[in-house]
């Protein structure tokens, strides 16, 4: 029991770390374009929503936490973010490929396309109903210092070495070179892991996403060393390492142990007994489970043949892996509005594509 649960606080830490980096790398990005980056999310068209789909429908959590990274810093709207968690199917998404790849791949392109039209017409919904989300952070502003001149450009290139601070430097270097011993770690234990399909998705990321994982770590420690001192501190340190992370680790832990106790104790699979619009209802409910891993189940089942592509369909528009975490520790009410048109949309396609006979 106790090694479990110290997975999923690892489980929590990788998470909390791979979003860390992409939250910096957005950072970064703003303070070198002067806001444009910013400003330019803003766009009134389809652009930003096929961007965030197009991220979100990619294999596995990470083109989502990159989506909650722009959202973070105002670089996207929350029905953009709320595209790119309709369009993700996890890390369910591998599985699915390995099971049934033709299906699996139109599924993809029906979740890309509710994706951007879904988070189009929530972020409409959003701005009538007076429920757009707050602004973001304040601690995000940019500083006079974080807009150098084109000869401060300059002296940035090439880059080289910088140790002041000190500490937050090597706390956060500490943290990243923890976050590749424990990839490596977990490279080595993948094959062993994918003898049981929950537990790969679960607890082990494949191999795809550790090297993903690690490229970002690595980054980080190229970040860590060669920002400027202003930015690190200010940015690095004091927005994202001492206010966003805590937020965004405690609830990405406590997600990821609530469930892990949740199906210790419950069959999930019973969700599904039944027919029509109560196996329908299940898969929905179930994809309310904020982590890849438990919607295997239906998965699974679509495979064997016991559960219609309605509700597999149904089922991919509301989970979104571990997508939603991160988001959790950004902005717990933005979450929830996502969540909550995500439920809406999924029950209504899925209820749809049942009465048409799929």
């Amino acid at each position: 029991m106790m090694n479990a649960l110290a997975n999923e606080l690892l489980q929590a830490a990788l998470i909390t770390s791979l979003v860390f980096v992409m939250m910096a790398v957005i950072e970064l990005i703003s303070v070198l374009s002067h806001g444009r980056f910013v400003r330019a999310g803003a766009h009134e068209g389809l652009g930003p929503y096929l961007l965030t789909s197009f991220l979100g429908v990619t294999p596995g959590c990470a083109g989502v936490y990159l989506v909650d990274s722009m959202f973070s810093r105002g670089a996207v709207s929350l029905g953009a973010v709320t595209g790119a968690l309709l369009a993700t199917a996890g890390d369910e998404a591998f599985i699915m490929l390995a099971m049934f790849p033709s299906t699996a791949l139109l599924l993809f392109a029906i979740l890309f396309v509710v994706g951007v039209v879904g988070g189009w017409l929530s972020d409409r919904v959003f701005k009538m109903s007076g429920l757009m989300a707050g602004e973001p952070c304040a601690l995000a502003d940019l500083h006079d210092e974080d807009l150098p001149t084109e000869q401060e450009l300059q002296r940035w290139w090439p880059p080289h070495l910088q140790l002041r601070p000190l500490l937050p430097r090597l706390v956060i270097a500490g943290v990243l070179v923890g976050l590749l011993v424990a990839l490596a770690s977990r490279l080595t234990e993948h094959h062993e892991a994918l003898s049981t399909a929950a537990t790969a998705v679960r607890s082990t990321p494949g191999t795809f996403e550790v090297w993903i994982f690690g490229t970002m770590a690595m980054l980080g420690l190229a970040l860590t060393f060669l920002a400027p001192s202003h930015w690190l501190e200010e940015h690095l340190w004091h927005h994202l390492a001492l206010h966003h992370m805590p937020q965004i680790f405690a609830w990405t832990a406590g997600a990821l142990v609530a469930v892990h106790l949740l199906t210790t104790r419950v069959p999930l699979d019973q969700l599904l007994r039944g027919h029509g619009v109560w196996m329908l209802l299940g898969a929905c409910l179930l994809g309310l489970i904020p982590i890849s891993g438990p919607h295997l189940v239906v998965v699974t089942l679509f495979a064997s043949g016991h559960v219609p592509f309605s509700v597999l369909l149904a089922n991919s528009l509301v989970q979104d892996g571990h997508g939603l975490l991160p988001l959790l520790g950004i902005s717990v009410r933005s979450a929830l509005l996502a969540k909550f048109a995500n439920l809406v949309i999924g029950l209504a396609l899925g209820a749809a594509l049942m009465a048409l006979g799929f």
